[in-house]
């Protein structure tokens, strides 16, 4: 290959890494603020359970959020003449699957024993790493996303586990329910408002 089919290359990767971004931005903000208000339902709903008749509100929210999200990528790659199983949907599972899977089962572990603290706080970090998984082509507001619950993840995991006397002294009084409901509805919810309110300021000018 040429120099000049080289950078003819790269101009492709980068035009369609942007146009893949762009989208992904604007999908993201519209889910999130569902999946905000899903998880936030979600923790009302499973406030004072424990084990299973816990986990079924979050895997409930879950699934609603994942069929929104699939009727969103429909809609958009149908406006755009594109098909639904793209190259980008593809790069997107095989970055952020392996994190969901591993946290999912991990999670679902925890749930198993009653013990709904620590898999909200498995639940939360290996969402973040999903999302920081496909970096490569989302938006950096997701990649600050991602962040955001891998440092709370972390520290809840540590106040979990009495390694932060701070945190583990907060946590006395919170349950998974609560953790749930500040990372995957405020975290989404905060996310959604500014991705959209930046989106229209755009629009406008």
């Amino acid at each position: 290959m040429t120099t000049r089919e080289e950078a003819a290359e790269q101009l492709k990767i980068i035009r369609t890494m942007m146009e893949r971004a762009t989208i992904f931005r604007a999908l993201s903000g519209e889910t999130a603020l569902i999946g905000g208000a899903a998880a936030l339902a979600a923790a009302w709903f499973s406030e004072g359970k424990i084990g299973w008749s816990w986990a079924v509100w979050w895997l409930g929210g879950l699934a609603l959020v994942m069929i929104f999200n699939i009727v969103q990528v429909n809609r958009t790659s149908t406006a755009h003449g594109k098909p639904f199983w793209s190259s980008g949907l593809k790069l997107a599972l095989k970055g952020a699957i392996p994190p969901i899977v591993s946290g999912g089962f991990l999670g679902l572990l925890f749930v198993r024993s009653g013990s709904d603290v620590p898999a909200a706080c498995i639940w939360i970090l290996h969402y973040g790493l999903a999302l920081l998984a496909i970096r490569e082509f989302a938006p950096k507001s997701m990649t600050w996303l991602g962040w955001a619950f891998v440092i709370f993840g972390v520290s809840t995991l540590a106040g979990f586990s009495d390694a932060v006397q701070v945190i583990s002294a907060w946590m006395k009084g919170v349950n998974g329910s609560h953790l749930m409901a500040i990372a995957f509805g405020g975290f989404h919810i905060i996310y959604g408002g500014v991705i959209l309110l930046t989106d229209q300021r755009h629009e406008a000018h």
